[in-house]
Formats: C-alpha cells, sequence, structure tokens
C-alpha cells in the first residue's frame, strides 16, 4: 500500500470564461487551496491574480494574504508561481521577499529546468490560436540561479520538466551537486490544446523513467491542456503521483468541475487501487523537506 501525494494547481492563468469556479482574489484563491487540501491535496501550487481583471500579477501582499489565510486552516506544502519573462533575478525575487517571513515562506522552491515551445491548438478547427505561441526561455544559467535561490533558501526545488532536455540538465545539476536526493519531479505532458513535448500516454512515462534509473526521486505526472484522469491508474501504478487542476486543464467542455470535485475524483482512484492519499505530513516525509 502506497501513500500517493496529489497536487492541486489551483488557477494558474486560465480565466472564468473558461470555467467559472477559477479563483482571482486572495480570498478566493486561500479558501480554494483550504477546500483541495481538506479534500486531499498535500500540496497547493497557485497564481495571484488582480482580483477583479484575473491579469496574472506577483504582487507580495497579495501571495502573503493566501499563504497566511491557508495556513490558518490547514498546512499543505505551498509553492507560488514565478513570471515567464524577465531576467532570473526578477523572475524569482518573490520568492526571496516572501522567505523573510516564516508565515509566507514557501514550503519549496522551484525551477523549469528547459525552455519550451508553446502554442494553443483548437483541434476541431485545426488553428492555432493565441497569436502562434510563444517560446517560454529558461536558459542553463538562469536555471542555475533558480536551483541556487532555492539551494540558499533552504527548499527542497520543484523541478518541472516540460521534455527530455529537462531530465537531462536536473541530472547535470545533480552531478555538479546543486540537486540533491530524492529530486522532486513534474512530469508535464502536453494535451490536446497545449501540443507540445512528449504526449500523456505510458510510453512518455517510461522514456522518462527510462532516463532516471538508479536516481532516487519523487515525480508527478500533469498534463497541460488536457485532462490527466486517463493517465492516473498508470502513474500510481508505476510508483508516481498526480497533479491535476485548473491551471492545467479548465475542462471547459467537460462539465466544468471545480478544483475540489478533481481532487475527490483522483482520491476515488487511488483508494480503489488500494493505496492511501498521502496527507501535508506524509509528503513531507516523503519529499524530505
Amino acid at each position: 500500500m502506497a501513500k500517493i501525494m496529489i497536487e492541486s494547481a489551483i488557477n494558474g492563468n486560465a480565466h472564468k470564461a473558461s470555467n467559472p469556479n477559477i479563483a482571482y482574489s486572495p480570498a478566493d484563491i486561500a479558501n480554494d487551496a483550504i477546500a483541495t487540501c481538506k479534500a486531499g491535496a498535500a500540496l497547493i501550487h497557485f497564481h495571484v491574480r488582480e482580483p477583479e481583471t484575473g491579469k496574472w500579477m506577483h504582487d507580495i501582499p497579495y501571495y502573503s494574504e493566501v499563504f497566511k489565510s491557508t495556513r490558518q486552516a490547514c498546512n499543505p506544502l505551498m509553492w507560488p508561481t514565478f513570471p515567464i519573462t524577465g531576467d532570473a533575478q526578477s523572475r524569482l525575487s518573490h520568492f526571496i521577499e516572501l522567505a523573510k517571513d516564516t508565515d509566507t515562506k514557501p514550503d519549496l522552491g522551484a525551477g523549469d529546468m528547459a525552455s519550451v515551445n508553446l502554442f494553443s491548438y483548437d483541434q476541431q478547427k485545426q488553428e492555432v490560436t493565441g497569436g502562434g505561441g510563444f517560446v517560454y526561455q529558461n536558459p542553463y544559467d538562469d536555471i542555475r540561479y533558480f536551483l541556487e535561490v532555492s539551494r540558499d533558501l533552504g527548499l527542497r526545488p520543484t523541478l518541472q520538466i516540460f521534455d527530455a532536455s529537462g531530465i537531462r540538465t536536473a541530472l547535470i545539476f545533480l552531478e555538479q551537486g546543486l540537486l540533491s536526493e530524492p529530486l522532486l519531479l513534474k512530469f508535464y505532458f502536453g494535451g490536446e490544446e497545449l501540443p507540445f513535448g512528449l504526449p500523456p500516454t505510458l510510453k512518455s512515462l517510461e522514456a522518462y523513467l527510462d532516463m532516471l534509473r538508479g536516481v532516487r526521486c519523487n515525480w508527478f505526472s500533469a498534463c497541460l491542456g488536457g485532462d490527466i484522469f486517463p493517465l492516473v491508474p498508470t502513474t500510481i501504478s508505476l510508483g508516481g503521483h498526480i497533479r491535476l487542476g485548473l491551471e492545467d486543464f479548465a475542462y471547459t467542455n467537460d462539465g466544468q468541475p471545480n478544483n475540489v470535485q478533481l481532487v475527490q475524483r483522483a482520491v476515488a482512484v487511488i483508494e480503489s487501487m488500494g493505496h492511501q492519499v498521502a496527507t501535508p505530513e506524509d509528503a513531507r516525509a516523503i519529499i524530505e523537506v
């Protein structure tokens, strides 16, 4: 019987037009974090937004409110996002600022381990949408800075893997001693709405895991722009954990569920397979933070 961790990615940069359950205000984000934690999510990832428009922001008071309000009610491992543009120092500056106060210090550091070409795709119309896409740039020196700051703050970094090059980069930093085992990895597979990297399949998981042979790690499956649930049983059977949430896929045409309902679905699958859902305390012990 394994203990399976669930991470809930609450809101990302998705908008209420896609799913009205996506939280904008700090109070709504905190309430969603509390509810999903109580439903079974041991890890919470969130963005802060302009409360009225939903514009993605990096406002320290907003971040602080989410951390403090959530932690008054429950104790998940929480980590915020960081900007996708700008120099490395500005992108991670809020981690440094938040870490100055134990009430707002993130539980995990972060590093996106490679650059990736992202674009939205309308499968029905067979059209690329959103202005032709975006190159999300994470040069080696920037990644090193993210990991150095995480180390200096005493935070185990969650390593975002968009394709195989991200794993190779992580292994180099492990060899150099900047990372330590157990690695904490998020495998982001590309769904039909965001077709990047590898698709969410057994063969994709096997390819990643083969690259990590002999490395002690905790890994999560996630699907950006697509439904993660078809991959959940396979992930669990291979020893992995589950990341889901309205950031990754808004389920616009699939009933528009909220984050609690998504977590509850994952809990049901985990328990039906004879495993336990990891509590935040379990997750801390597993991840070694």
